[in-house]
């Protein structure tokens, strides 16, 4: 059995939840491909945190064989994960301001890494084979500078209320971190979005041909492991 989860580039929309096209999106190829049940967990519109949790928690209970999960934008204020009640996907606009306001460039994206790491972890720790893919370009850094991070640190807040020694220390963090990824379980060093360059694309999002593409590079990948 094959665990899958991701956004909407994952979750097949608008193929899957608007068109009804239930056999189009690449984890429902895979299966065919592979001859191996997949469960599909991905939800069009969800943060890395959604896929972090639900990830982690199916893997620590059930420990699937194989999973892989497709990674979203971090920088995504709408998209966030917050706990009042109930869990949103989509924040209602009034919590989207003050999450804006008090976003944190640094601890986003250091706990993303965080996230990573700890599904490694785990699905190591439960002899789960995992492997990532990343959905779009430019979203994790495998080599980051100090002028990168600084670019970063600028979409929020704080980048004029660190001085030099702070900004220095916590991208140290951020290396440290980064080192500790295994980017050998990634999929392909290109993203999602780079390896369907040029295919055709309905209202942003793969039609069927780029399903079927991503579908053969991961089943390309995972074969050995079936």
């Amino acid at each position: 059995m094959i665990y899958v989860n991701g956004d909407s580039w994952t979750a097949g929309w608008p193929l899957e939840e608007i068109h009804g096209h239930r056999n189009d999106s690449w984890p429902y190829i895979l299966e065919n491909l592979s001859n191996q049940p997949v469960i599909n967990d991905a939800e069009s519109g969800c943060s890395n945190d959604r896929i972090y949790r639900r990830t982690f928690d199916y893997i620590l209970s059930t420990k699937p064989k194989l999973a892989i999960v497709c990674l979203t934008n971090w920088v995504r204020f709408e998209m966030g994960d917050v706990e009042s009640g109930k869990i949103y996907q989509y924040m209602p606009s009034s919590t989207t301001d003050i999450y804006q306001k008090y976003w944190h460039p640094y601890l986003e994206y250091t706990n993303f890494l965080r996230q990573i790491i700890a599904l490694q972890q785990i699905a190591s720790a439960g002899q789960t084979k995992l492997y990532f893919l990343d959905t779009f370009c430019n979203n994790l850094i495998r080599s980051p500078t100090i002028e990168w991070f600084k670019d970063i640190l600028k979409l929020g807040d704080i980048f004029d209320k660190w001085d030099d020694e702070t900004m220095n220390s916590k991208f140290q963090v951020l290396q440290m971190l980064n080192q500790n990824i295994n980017y050998n379980n990634f999929i392909s060093d290109q993203s999602y979005e780079d390896l369907i360059k040029g295919y055709e694309l309905d209202r942003g999002h793969p039609v069927r041909s780029g399903h079927e593409k991503i579908a053969q590079i991961i089943y390309s990948a995972i074969k050995k492991d079936i």
